[in-house]
């Protein structure tokens, strides 16, 4: 896909969607940025993926979302150390589950950080290394929660709203320096995300796990779940030259998930 030589920030990327789109990034011939706020497991992912991807340059560096001295810290650590960054791939993790009327005035502040302020600051901080070279790659990855809310998932329904408006005034105002910015709609991939969220569900219903699953697979078209690996590969593809052309869009990653009677 042409990547090899670009260099890549993912966020949240010790584990789940986030470090499926750094293997596929890697295995593409890009180099890559780990970060997450965990340290013992964005150890485990950097020595994961440089297992994986032995050909290619592996970073890591810890962030935490939710402060702007960190997101800071980590892009002042990106310009004086790398010098450039070519290709931002935004993930975080989720908020606490829920239903709307049990979240409480500091839930919806710790949401607003983690889901919208950080997806605004992380993107300033990497089209100022981006706009000088006059290419670049933002990609966010967010859910079909924003057109198709989930039950017990209010913040994550709600906050993540934002994220298509800034992938749709990014695309107009960074477009001219040859900066693509889209964003992509995954549904239910088997993560450890999906994994609580059924947990969650399990115990309320009285219900085995695998049998939430189960339902959870029967929404969608495919009557499966889907693999961290597929998101990855559309990631990888956006963040191409292939792809050069696709700007202010926000992809479904679904199994047809959106168009499903639920």
């Amino acid at each position: 896909m042409g990547l090899k030589g670009k260099l890549a920030l993912v966020t949240a990327s010790s584990r789940g969607l986030g470090y499926a789109s750094a293997r596929a990034l890697a295995l593409e011939g890009a180099d890559v940025i780990l970060s997450s706020r965990n340290l013992s497991r964005l150890r485990e992912a950097y020595e994961r993926l440089r297992r994986e991807a032995p050909n290619v340059n592996v970073y890591y560096h810890i962030v935490d979302l939710t402060s702007r001295e960190s997101i800071d810290e980590l892009f002042n650590w990106i310009e004086k150390e790398l010098g450039r960054l070519d290709i931002l791939v935004y993930s975080t993790g989720g908020p606490k589950p829920g239903k709307f009327m049990e979240m409480e005035w500091d839930d919806w502040i710790q949401a607003s950080k983690l889901l919208a302020l950080s997806a605004i600051w992380v993107a300033r901080r990497a089209a100022k290394l981006m706009i000088p070279r006059k290419w670049g790659r933002i990609i966010y990855i967010t859910s079909v929660t924003i057109r198709e809310p989930w039950p017990d998932l209010a913040l994550s329904n709600i906050m993540r709203l934002p994220v298509a408006g800034i992938v749709r005034m990014l695309a107009k105002e960074l477009g001219g320096y040859g900066i693509t910015v889209n964003g992509v709609l995954p549904s239910i991939i088997l993560t450890d995300r999906v994994l609580e969220i059924a947990r969650r569900r399990a115990e309320k219903q009285g219900k085995t796990v695998e049998k939430v699953l189960e339902e959870m697979a029967e929404k969608i078209p495919l009557k499966r779940l889907g693999r961290p690996e597929e998101l990855g590969w559309t990631i990888a593809f956006l963040a191409s030259e292939k792809a050069g052309f696709i700007n202010g869009a926000m992809i479904p990653v679904d199994g047809g998930f959106l168009n499903s009677i639920l």
